[in-house]
């Protein structure tokens, strides 16, 4: 197969796509009138947009209308449209004024995953946290300051989920299900979270971000344990935090 046939296939794939989108269910022959393509194109492109599952036909009528997983094409704009709108400029304003390196991540599945980082404007970058980097919900800083703005449902629903995949998690950390909770409720009356990483050698301090009253995500900052103590960033930068996450929170929210 050619590469131009390839690449007019993969159009013509799309047009259909975005036709059943815009337009709604479609029969085979009604996409092809409304996109101007053979019908036995038509045809061939829909069983096989099928087969993928980004189209289904429905029984009743026999037409074809976009699948669920469709949607997974617009998670990334989801989240880098807010990101970058709300929360870049706050973030870079931040990591001007602090020198630190700052993120911002969200829960991915069982892990937290960075959605932005300052890396390139700090100077003072010890441990890169580049934007897709995960990391535990649990054991980490901004995964347990999510979890403590969550609703007491998510909260325990995402722990169980964590603990079943991985039975022995609450013993990196030298927490019971019921020390982890309550710590997790002080997090929350304090509206940051600021300590040393496990059995490692640097600290994150963190802050919620909430869009119409609920968690979504976490803005951090980190630094090492050599340079700043625990104690100094909570007194120096903890309000810092809180108000640019508040900042963010407010323009999305």
């Amino acid at each position: 197969m050619s590469s131009n046939y390839s690449i007019r296939s993969l159009e013509r794939g799309l047009a259909l796509l975005h036709t059943l989108s815009r337009v709604g269910p479609l029969t085979i022959s009604e996409a092809a009138v409304t996109t101007g393509l053979p019908r036995q194109t038509v045809s061939r492109i829909l069983f096989f947009l099928e087969d993928l599952g980004y189209v289904v036909r429905r029984k009743a009528d026999k037409r074809f209308e976009v699948g669920e997983k469709t949607l997974g094409l617009t998670d990334g704009l989801r989240h880098s449209s807010w990101v970058r709108q709300a929360a870049v400029p706050v973030m870079e304003a931040l990591c001007r004024d602090i020198l630190w390196p700052v993120t911002i991540a969200h829960p991915n599945c069982l892990d937290m995953e960075v959605l932005w980082d300052t890396d390139a404007l700090s100077p003072l970058v010890m441990r890169p946290a580049p934007i897709g980097l995960k990391f535990p919900l649990v054991t980490s800083i901004s995964g347990r300051v999510f979890l403590a703005n969550c609703s007491v449902e998510q909260r325990q629903t995402m722990i169980q989920a964590v603990i079943t995949d991985d039975p022995d998690v609450l013993n990196e950390v030298d927490l019971s299900a019921d020390l982890l909770d309550k710590q997790l409720n002080d997090i929350k009356a304090r509206g940051f979270y600021c300590d040393q990483m496990p059995h490692k050698g640097h600290s994150s301090l963190a802050a919620p971000v909430f869009r119409a009253g609920k968690v979504v995500a976490v803005l951090d900052i980190r630094f090492p344990v050599k340079a700043l103590s625990v104690k100094d960033a909570t007194a120096k930068l903890s309000n810092t935090v809180i108000q640019s996450a508040a900042e963010i929170s407010a323009t999305i929210g």
